[in-house]
């Protein structure tokens, strides 16, 4: 057995190097993910005793004070304590967040359309009273977590139902296409949709991009939409256009193929 060549020995050490820079990494990334849960997780969490204080001494002054406190005073509590119910919503919203990265995966063959129907079916009080053409398409199976999954079905349906709220008649349209390696999911509504200039910035923490009280929610559905997708080792994107709606896409790898 004759010895390596130069060139062999180099790719050799040139490999054990990046094999070593890859466990490094990763080991970072999963230090910083820790972090970061931890950190959202104790924000949420810690935050929530002297938000209650807040809103008790207003609720206090509002009762006790309300027939000698001037108009503009009064308006002037009522805007603390919206504001104070505000920022507990994000900060349950940052704790469901946090919960979510703590979540262990459970993966089992999952049907989408069975999916999506539940989600139909959980939003009946959002689409009450509501004109909305629902278009359905063919939802194969995939492999994932079926909680974690129809909760990103669901927030991004209940999106699609909040933002087309303006229109006369809500056109929204479920289908999936097959990329080969992956299977992709997509929900399109005819709503007031987005500038593309924000697409990317859509599935970030807390971002909204209509006018203050327009919409409810505090901006973090598409985060968790994303999170949940990058856990099935997936992806998340968005098409529209203002005024033109949009449609969501997410990505789940299928698994592979069983040799015989």
């Amino acid at each position: 057995m004759t010895g390596s060549t130069p060139a062999e020995a180099r790719i050799q050490r040139l490999n054990s190097q990046l094999e070593s820079r890859v466990i490094e990494l990763v080991a970072q990334l999963e230090a910083a993910s820790q972090e970061l849960k931890a950190f959202s997780y104790s924000v949420s969490h810690d935050l929530r005793a002297p938000l209650r204080h807040i809103l008790g001494y207003v609720d206090i002054l509002q009762t006790t004070t309300n027939q000698t406190l001037d108009q503009t005073t009064r308006q002037h509590l009522e805007a603390v304590a919206q504001s104070a119910k505000q920022m507990g919503h994000m900060l349950d919203a940052l704790l469901a967040y946090s919960r979510m990265g703590r979540a262990e995966m459970r993966r089992a063959p999952v049907s989408l359309a069975a999916l999506v129907e539940e989600a139909r079916q959980e939003l009946r009080n959002e689409t009450k009273g509501r004109d909305i053409d629902w278009r359905i398409g063919g939802l194969p199976e995939v492999h994932g977590d079926p909680v974690m999954l129809r909760q990103a079905i669901v927030h991004l349906l209940s999106n699609a139902v909040k933002f087309t709220r303006t229109r006369p008649k809500a056109k929204i349209a479920v289908g999936s296409e097959n990329s080969g390696r992956d299977t992709i999911l997509y929900i399109r509504d005819n709503g007031v949709g987005f500038d593309m200039k924000c697409a990317e910035k859509l599935f970030g923490m807390f971002q909204q991009f209509h006018r203050s009280g327009e919409f409810e929610g505090v901006g973090m559905g598409l985060a968790n939409v994303r999170r949940i997708i990058l856990q099935h080792g997936g992806r998340t994107w968005a098409e529209g256009k203002v005024g033109g709606g949009a449609t969501f896409y997410f990505s789940i790898p299928k698994p592979p193929k069983k040799v015989a």
